[in-house]
């Protein structure tokens, strides 16, 4: 009889001890799965139970259940975001056709006001118009370009391209934006070719970008510069600011963040975005950062930012 008790006794903790090992078995292997689908929830993945379990398994239903409807919200949220940004890049390259149009018209207009030497107030109100139209095509370009990039329609081909000549050559066409300014400028560019991989057009308008950002947030300077080693070549732009906070600098890449008073100078808070977007796409980097113990006035409320472009050296 007592030898029976033990043999029950014996069974019962060997089952009860299984069922212990395989449910603590069986979490740990959920568990594992949960951090494998948490590092990618885009994945078509499920929860699997290494053990037969009746309780387990309507636990892992739930989760599985909950799984799919959190793919089924994602995919709906990159289906209207998609779609979005679709519609920016058509409403956008609808509108840049009739601003270009509208440009031409005007220089045109301009010019025969100049050459028979009509009313200085038509003059200077042309004048206004012209400005205020090439703000408002800047505006479409940096929504139309944000809207290809989001969407992948990019479609960079990198080469071997000379920095050095590629930044003179902005600050060149871009003058005026500098002049503008009123700023205290320095450029140290050498003269001899610096190749990186990338794509011309994209590093003017990341140029460009900067150039504007500094136009509007720049206090007193802007210092522009290049540095290479064997593998990265890094771009420069520095300048001081009373308009920008530290609590700022984070935000500065964040789409549509930008401070008020740059608002009324047309800006859209995509430039820097944009710029930062196309430097990934060249396999590149933009980055912004405080700068130390810089040519600053003491006792100012200036902080002096800096922003830094790396490439590939080839």
């Amino acid at each position: 009889m007592v030898y029976a008790l033990l043999a029950i006794i014996t069974i019962l903790g060997s089952y009860f001890a299984f069922r212990y090992f395989s449910i603590l078995y069986s979490l740990r292997e959920v568990t594992k799965d949960l951090r494998e689908i948490q590092k990618d929830l885009t994945q078509n993945q499920i929860l699997h139970l290494p053990i037969p379990n009746r309780d387990l398994r309507k636990v892992m239903c739930s989760f599985n259940d909950t799984l799919e409807g959190i793919r089924k919200e994602r995919q709906k949220y990159e289906k209207r975001e998609k779609d979005i940004q679709k519609q920016i890049e058509n409403i956008s390259h609808d509108l840049r056709t009739p601003l270009t149009v509208i440009l031409g018209y005007l220089k045109l207009i301009k010019k025969t006001v100049k050459e028979l030497n009509m009313n200085k107030d038509l003059a200077e109100a042309l004048e206004i118009i012209e400005q205020k139209a090439e703000t408002m095509k800047n505006l479409v370009t940096q929504f139309y370009d944000f809207s290809r990039l989001n969407a992948g329609d990019y479609g960079l081909t990198l080469n071997n391209v000379d920095i050095s000549r590629t930044l003179r050559e902005s600050l060149m066409g871009n003058y005026q934006v500098l002049e503008q300014s009123h700023l205290e400028i320095e450029i140290n560019i050498p003269e001899r070719p610096i190749w990186v991989l990338g794509e011309g057009t994209a590093l003017e308008r990341i140029f460009l970008n900067l150039l504007q950002n500094a136009g509007r947030y720049a206090n007193r300077f802007l210092h522009i510069s290049i540095h290479e080693d064997e593998k990265n070549v890094s771009i420069l732009f520095a300048n001081d600011t009373n308009i920008l906070s530290e609590d700022d600098i984070p935000h500065l890449f964040d789409r549509f963040y930008m401070q008020d008073s740059s608002r009324s100078q047309g800006g859209t808070g995509l430039g820097l975005t944009v710029a930062k977007s196309l430097a990934e796409e060249m396999e590149g980097t933009l980055e912004v950062n405080i700068v130390e113990n810089e040519a600053s006035q003491p006792d100012s409320d200036n902080i002096v930012i800096c922003f830094k472009l790396s490439m590939k050296h080839i």
